[in-house]
């Protein structure tokens, strides 16, 4: 039974190893071995070039402050104050993680363009296209990230610290200072970091709404779908590859400040009715921001010909039917549920690994793991053309599965690693003493005891993958194309409210699959 168990382990290592190599370094070093490092001083005298680093710079730093600090105050708002209906909110605030990027730009378009809703009914020119634009956009596409992450830090303040400054009579701006603050700055700063690459990276948002003002994702997708410059197209993704490495770093070397995390000794919200409206009355504002967004892609969806004829039509839905949408759609389930299932099975197993079994190899993996957070969309799918171009799974739903995987890969992959990681580090021995097989007391032991983790790690895969566009960008043909390029489709063809309809479509899907999530989490299906 030992040489089983030595057998097993072994063999899970190799195979873990060799799918981290496949997916991950082969793709990278496909890249950088291509890449003409000659060329990279004339691409930097470029004065496109310059201009989009330039504009990608500008609009990201200040999306990325406003970002952060609308997400910290909403989670404030969630776990310092009294305002109501709290798990109903933080639900709702995550609600823009449910669409494409890309939709966030067309819902302002909708909105605030020069033929938007709010716009006819106000008279306004809103200058909504360049700079305003990709700075609300990216706002909308990344706060529910920043908050999410936010929200968690303020669990793991040591909550009794306020007691001891409430005793010493400390004042709230030195008990901020020296509690909240100590606590918090980590979780910001590491929260300024994805954020800042998030939005870097991102090229849905400025490719719907950013007009002429062109920034680096951008300029990278044109001169490889536009031009097929695979070659430039290499360089700048190298360059974009930067700010996610730098981040990366910053998450590997320091330590996550927390506290004991007593539950006992849960941290009490005082009255205060002042705080307790501004609060109310800020979110309340997000929230109608949302649902104006969201309902100008239901609005436009059923009316004729906004802003010309707007009566109760069919015609939009009509036409997207006859262009095979149902097709599109159902070949984005399929991959996602494949992604869903296999990137569970791969994560889980990749973080059983670095979390218990400590091998020689455990950390590199984990490093590995983690690392392809830091690897941009648009960059990975690039390099798998450069990887896998004239192979039989170019063009194929395996490698519009695997890039997926490997896209949303750490999220999922750090889940399973944290809940692994608490689980008593006995159980394998005492399957090993009682004869049971270490894969049994994997499937009949741990994985019930982290069902729920197991169950989340599926739903992040599922969503992720529903509405990613950058990945897949390069890699699909028209019978395995997903939905959400429709919208790049249409949107080029100024066909906003076919957009609309495939916005619509990704939320309900999305919707749909976290409710039976939830449903199967409550009714306590093995």
């Amino acid at each position: 039974m030992k040489n089983e168990s030595k057998k097993f382990k072994y063999s899970i290592y190799i195979f873990i190893g060799l799918f981290l190599f496949i997916s991950i370094i082969f793709p990278i070093l496909s890249v950088i071995s291509s890449v003409s490092w000659s060329g990279f001083a004339s691409l930097l005298k470029e004065d496109l070039f310059k201009e989009s680093l330039s504009n990608s710079l500008y609009v990201t730093i200040i999306s990325t402050i406003l970002s952060v600090t609308i997400a910290y105050l909403l989670a404030f708002a969630i776990n310092r104050t009294n305002i109501k209906h709290k798990k109903l909110l933080s639900v709702l605030f995550t609600v823009p993680m449910l669409i494409p990027s890309i939709s966030h730009g067309l819902g302002l378009i909708n909105l605030f363009g020069s033929n938007g809703i709010i716009t006819k009914m106000l008279s306004i020119d809103f200058n909504i296209l360049g700079v305003n634009g990709i700075i609300m956009g990216s706002i909308l596409y990344s706060f529910p990230v920043a908050f999410l992450i936010l929200s968690d830090a303020f669990k793991y303040i040591d909550n009794s610290m306020y007691n001891s400054a409430t005793v010493l009579g400390m004042n709230r701006f030195e008990t901020f200072k020296k509690i909240t603050f100590y606590y918090m700055k980590k979780p910001i700063l590491s929260t300024l970091f994805a954020v800042f690459t998030l939005i870097f990276t991102d090229y849905g948002v400025p490719l719907a709404i950013g007009g002429r003002f062109q920034t680096l994702p951008v300029f990278l997708y044109r001169e490889v779908i536009g031009l097929l410059d695979f070659s430039k197209g290499a360089m700048i993704g190298v360059i974009l590859l930067i700010p996610a490495f730098i981040s990366f770093i910053f998450d590997l070397v320091t330590k996550e400040v927390k506290g004991n995390n007593n539950f006992s000794n849960e941290y009490k919200i005082k009255e205060n009715k002042v705080r307790d409206i501004i609060f109310t009355i800020f979110v309340i504002v997000i929230l109608l921001f949302l649902f104006m967004l969201f309902g100008s892609f239901i609005y436009l969806a059923f009316v004729n010909n906004f802003p010309y004829d707007t009566s109760f039509s069919f015609v939009h839905f009509s036409y997207v039917i006859r262009n095979r949408i149902f097709k599109f759609l159902l070949n984005s389930i399929f991959m996602s549920i494949m992604v869903s299932i296999l990137g569970t099975l791969f994560a889980y197993f990749t973080a059983y690994i670095t979390s218990r079994l400590k091998g020689k190899f455990s950390l590199i993996y984990h490093i590995l793991s983690i690392a392809s957070l830091a690897i941009p969309g648009i960059f990975l799918g690039l390099s798998y053309v450069f990887a896998f171009n004239n192979t039989f799974i170019y063009h194929t739903f395996i490698i519009l599965i695997l890039v997926n995987i490997i896209h949303f890969f750490a999220s999922p992959y750090l889940m399973a690693y944290n809940a692994l990681g608490k689980l008593n580090k006995n159980y394998e021995m005492v399957g090993l003493t009682c004869g049971v097989s270490r894969f049994r007391i994997i499937l009949d032991v741990i994985m019930p005891n982290s069902k729920d983790t197991i169950l989340e790690m599926m739903s992040y895969f599922f969503v992720n993958s529903m509405i990613t566009i950058s990945a897949v960008s390069f890699l699909f043909n028209t019978e395995i194309m997903p939905v959400s390029l429709l919208i790049n489709q249409y949107e080029g063809q100024l066909m906003y409210e076919e957009s609309a309809i495939v916005s619509i479509l990704i939320l309900i899907v999305n919707i749909l699959f976290k409710v039976v999530i939830g449903i199967i989490k409550n009714k306590g299906i093995r």
